[in-house]
């Protein structure tokens, strides 16, 4: 008897996960194709629950917004439509092979995403063991893709992220800092590794401190900060946690520099922080303001223009800033260049058979993306070579510098 209720469970949680999937975002995924269309499917393995949700929503964007210009593509003489099969990876590292396992079972050629180191962490080898390849858009922690040949990734890293903004830390004057961390988070407890590394590297000192998840009164950790005297604070938590720590720092009278990581390029947090956010920096992947890129200022003006045509779009772009704007996040570019990388490979490799797209990722060469020109390295990882430092100001989010290496 317990047997077949375990069984009735799983087939309803079946069910739920199926209900939930092919655009999720409200934006324009693919219909289904009709009977005796030509097919390939590509999986988009995001959050749209859970403490990373919001950034998961902004990639889908991305993704949904390159497929409406690429919906289609050739494989032998013969066009096939693409189709998007969307899985929710509930930013849980427990639910993420949940949702892996549904787009393989879905017969998908290739995914992307995902939002979240932790969850493409999880749920790389269930790709892995099916041959699909996987393209991580914002997962930066290295062991996303170390030992793992079906997953890639389109951002950079953190150890390369952790150094540029230790050295910003340090021009910025800041050389006693602490990092506070989420405890059992892979990219929280990473990215704030690489940055302690590289603060102790060049002489400064820098100490860490954990919370755990779901944690949201920050006063002790603060008061702890304020009587050590800390000149600097570095916290590479979630959107959802952000402002609780800006807020009571502030509120506690610690009046430190505040510095974060690409997961703060939302605007949410600024509206929620108010003027304690002024100041704040963090490292992100683009910057919308950037003139210099033509490949990012076109996406710019398509992707706002398409955002602004659907009120569900600008919704799960995170609304509209405190100037009547909508705001671009930069893992938004990263979905975009993820698809862009999946549509070419399987342009390259002219199937739809998953390891024969994994072996043209591993050749691919794609120029002007909206984050630069894309290659992979040995690891799967792309070679990157720039960092936007953005910052909060009065509501909005402002350029503040830039490092190219």
């Amino acid at each position: 008897m317990k047997k077949a209720i375990s069984i009735l469970l799983s087939v309803c949680l079946l069910c739920v996960l199926l209900a939930g999937c092919g655009g999720s975002s409200g934006g324009s995924a693919a219909p289904a194709a009709s009977s005796g269309d030509k097919v390939v499917k590509i999986g988009v393995f995001e959050p749209t629950s859970g403490q990373n949700a919001a950034g998961g929503k902004k990639e889908i964007l991305g993704i949904e917004y390159a497929h409406s210009l690429y919906p289609t593509v050739s494989i032998n003489g013969e066009e096939y439509a693409i189709e998007l099969v969307t899985a929710d990876n509930g930013s849980d590292t427990a639910k993420a092979p949940t949702a892996a396992q549904l787009l393989i079972s879905n017969d998908v050629s290739v995914v992307v995403g995902t939002y979240g180191s932790g969850c493409a962490i999880a749920g790389g080898e269930y790709f892995a063991k099916a041959k699909i390849p996987a393209i991580g858009t914002s997962c930066t922690n290295p062991q996303v893709t170390l030992g793992n040949d079906f997953y890639f990734r389109v951002c950079y890293i953190d150890p390369f992220q952790g150094a540029v903004m230790a050295n910003y830390a340090l021009k910025e004057g800041c050389r006693n800092c602490v990092v506070i961390v989420e405890a059992g988070d892979d990219y929280s407890a990473g990215f704030g590794n690489y940055f302690s590394e590289a603060m102790l590297k060049e002489g400064a000192s820098c100490d860490t401190v954990t919370f755990q998840t779901g944690e949201t009164d920050f006063s002790t950790i603060m008061a702890n900060i304020k009587s050590k005297g800390y000149d600097g604070i570095f916290a590479p938590v979630s959107i959802e946690t952000a402002p609780l720590i800006i807020n009571q720092a502030r509120e506690g009278g610690v009046d430190c520099q505040i510095m974060a990581g690409d997961t703060w390029d939302d605007s949410s947090i600024a509206s929620r922080a108010g003027a304690n956010a002024n100041g704040v920096f963090f490292s992100c992947f683009f910057d919308q303001t950037d003139e210099a890129n033509a490949a990012g200022a076109a996406f710019v003006k398509g992707f706002l223009e398409w955002v602004n045509a659907d009120p569900a779009r600008i919704e799960n772009n995170g609304g509209k800033d405190n100037g009547g704007d909508v705001a671009i996040s930069s893992v938004t570019p990263c979905g975009y260049d993820a698809y862009m990388a999946a549509y070419n490979a399987i342009l390259k490799a002219q199937s739809t058979d998953g390891a024969a797209i994994r072996d043209a990722l591993a050749g691919l060469e794609v120029k002007d993306l909206v984050t630069g020109d894309l290659r992979f390295d040995e690891n799967g990882d792309a070679v990157k070579n720039y960092v936007a430092i953005k910052t909060f100001q009065d509501g909005s989010i402002v350029f503040s510098d830039a490092y190219t290496g």
